[in-house]
C-alpha cells in the first residue's frame, strides 16, 4: 500500500470510528430522563387526577420529550412514609406528601398538623415565601429539594350532634389521625382517638367515636354524612409539599431546573384555584344533607386561645432537638401573616 493510500485508509478509519461515536452519543442523548412520582393520595383526589397529570405533561412538552415523568397515586408504588424514606435515599425520584408526614425527620415540619394555627390557605400562601426560606435547608439536610406546595382543603370536626361552641367539645371522643391535631384537641378537653381513615365510618356507625376531624370534601366524598350528619369548621389546614430528590435535581442541567420551577410555579397556583373551587362544592353538597357551622373570625379567636399551650409544646419539642430557633421564626411569621 502506498504511503497516499496509507493516509487515506487511516484518515477514513478515523472518520468512520468518529462517525460511529457520534452516533452512540446522540442515540445515548436522545433517551428521555424517567422520574418516577410518588403520593398515597387516591388518585380520584384532584391531587391524583390533575395536578400530578399536569406537572408530569408540562415538564413533558416544555422539555420537548426529554423528562418524562411517571406517576404513582394511590401507593401504587409507595405509601407515605415509605416514599419518603424512599426519596431521602433516592430509590424514587419525586413525591407529593402532607408537610406533617415528615416529622419523624424533623418536628418543625409537623406546624401545620396544629388546628388553628393557619386560617386557611390564602393564609398559607401569604407566608409562604418567608416559611419556604426556612423549610427547604431543612429539607435539603434530608437529601430532597421542595419543588413546590399543594394547597389541600379545610378540616371541619363532624359528629352526631351539633358542637356551636368549645363547651360542646369536651369529653367527647374525636377521631384525628396525626400527634398535633391529637394534641390539639386534648387542648379542648376533648378524648384524642387515632384511627385511620378507613375506620372512621364503622367507628362512628357502632358509637366507638362521637365525632372525627376530616377534609370538607373527605366527608363528603366518603360519605361519612351518612353516620354523622352535624359539621363545624374550618379548625385545621394542612401543607401538602411536593419533592424531588436532591441527587436527581443535581443531575438536571441549569435549564432543566429552570423548567422545573417555572412548573411548579404554575402547578401551585393552579392547586389554590381547584381547591377552593372543590371545598365550595362539597360545603353546598354537606349543607343539603346536614348542618355546617362556619366559624366566623372571632369564633376562631376565642377556638384558639387554649392552643397556645399545644404550640408551645410544640417549640419546645424543637427545640430539644436543636430546631427552636426555627420553630419560633415560623410562628412568628404566621402571626403576622394573619
Amino acid at each position: 500500500m502506498t504511503k497516499s493510500k496509507t493516509q487515506k485508509f487511516f484518515l477514513w478509519l478515523f472518520f468512520t470510528v468518529m462517525t460511529i461515536i457520534l452516533m452512540s452519543v446522540n442515540s445515548y442523548a436522545q433517551e428521555p430522563i424517567k422520574l418516577k412520582y410518588f403520593t398515597g393520595m387516591t388518585p380520584s383526589h384532584y391531587f391524583g387526577s390533575d395536578l400530578m397529570p399536569y406537572f408530569s405533561t408540562e415538564i413533558d412538552k416544555r422539555t420537548n420529550g426529554d423528562i418524562k415523568i411517571e406517576l404513582y397515586p394511590g401507593g401504587q408504588l409507595f405509601g407515605y412514609q415509605e416514599g419518603i424514606d424512599a426519596a431521602t435515599m433516592g430509590a424514587v425520584e419525586m413525591g407529593l406528601t402532607a408537610l406533617g408526614q415528615w416529622s419523624g425527620y424533623n418536628p418543625v415540619f409537623s406546624f401545620s398538623d396544629y388546628f388553628l394555627l393557619i386560617d386557611d390557605m390564602d393564609h398559607w400562601f401569604r407566608a409562604r415565601d418567608e416559611i419556604h426560606a426556612i423549610l427547604d435547608p431543612l429539607f435539603r439536610e434530608k437529601n430532597v429539594k421542595l419543588l413546590y406546595y399543594s394547597a389541600y382543603g379545610g378540616n371541619g370536626i363532624c359528629g352526631k350532634v351539633q358542637i356551636q361552641s368549645l363547651d360542646d367539645i369536651k369529653g367527647l371522643k374525636v377521631r384525628a389521625p396525626v400527634p398535633g391535631a391529637l394534641e390539639s384537641l386534648s387542648a379542648w378537653n376533648a378524648t384524642p382517638i387515632k384511627i385511620a381513615a378507613s375506620e372512621v365510618y364503622d367507628a362512628m356507625g357502632k358509637g366507638a367515636i362521637d365525632a372525627f376531624v376530616s377534609s370538607w370534601s373527605s366527608i363528603y366524598s366518603r360519605k361519612y354524612y351518612e353516620v354523622a350528619k352535624h359539621a363545624v369548621g374550618p379548625v385545621w389546614w394542612t401543607v401538602w409539599v411536593n419533592f424531588i430528590n436532591l441527587d436527581t435535581w443535581n443531575s438536571l442541567s441549569s435549564e432543566q431546573q429552570k423548567l422545573f420551577m417555572e412548573v411548579s410555579t404554575a402547578t401551585e397556583q393552579r392547586s389554590l384555584e381547584i381547591m377552593k373551587a372543590f371545598d365550595k362544592k362539597s360545603l353546598e353538597q354537606l349543607a343539603q344533607v346536614g348542618t355546617v357551622k362556619i366559624l366566623t373570625p372571632e369564633e376562631k379567636k376565642v377556638w384558639g386561645k387554649p392552643l397556645r399551650t399545644a404550640y408551645s409544646a410544640w417549640i419546645k419539642k424543637c427545640a430539644d432537638k436543636g430546631y427552636g430557633k426555627q420553630a419560633q421564626e415560623i410562628l412568628d411569621i404566621l402571626n403576622r401573616t394573619r
